[in-house]
């Protein structure tokens, strides 16, 4: 039975704090700039670059707090029973189950859009493309919010029971 610091659970951000981050994190992390001179080739892998990079951090992001949350099934049973009591644990796998098919979502969006970036034939097709592509994943991942605030809630409260007298 593994153990978890429930202490050690980082902050879940709201839905619009966590496609701001991801969003200025593409932003810097990728270069910004591309000319119209340049072959389409190296148009279309700039614009290809900055789908994966994006994709990379959604999944980053998405399985860190999916890997910090610990499985009802491996807590202590008093956790679990507190779990149940306070947040409902059939709502907190569905919130958890809900943000790995968004991961899942967000990576077969990247995968189709870098397929038909690799077709784009002129610089402005290819942005739209880009576009359309990290449009989407922050679709998906506004529809989450209720999920991301929800499990919020369970880690805030979650970190305040690690006081709680449980003798192993």
């Amino acid at each position: 039975m593994p153990t978890y610091n429930l202490k050690a659970i980082g902050v879940v951000p709201g839905a619009k704090d966590f496609i701001d981050i991801v969003l200025s994190k593409t932003q810097r992390g990728t270069p910004t700039v591309v000319h119209n001179g340049w072959n389409i080739q190296r148009i279309r892998q700039f614009y290809m670059r900055k789908v994966k990079f994006t994709q990379q951090n959604w999944n980053e992001k998405l399985s860190s707090i999916l890997d910090e949350f610990p499985k009802v099934e491996d807590i202590h049973p008093f956790y679990a029973d507190l779990l149940n009591v306070l947040y409902d644990k059939d709502h907190y796998k569905l919130a958890l189950g809900q943000l790995n098919t968004a991961r899942n979502l967000v990576d077969r969006v990247a995968q189709d859009y870098i397929r038909l970036l690799k077709y784009g034939d002129s610089l402005y097709r290819c942005k739209e493309l880009k576009r359309a592509a990290l449009g989407r994943m922050c679709t998906l991942m506004k529809r989450q919010g209720p999920s991301l605030s929800y499990l919020e809630q369970v880690r805030g409260r979650a970190a305040l029971w690690v006081g709680t007298g449980v003798s192993e």
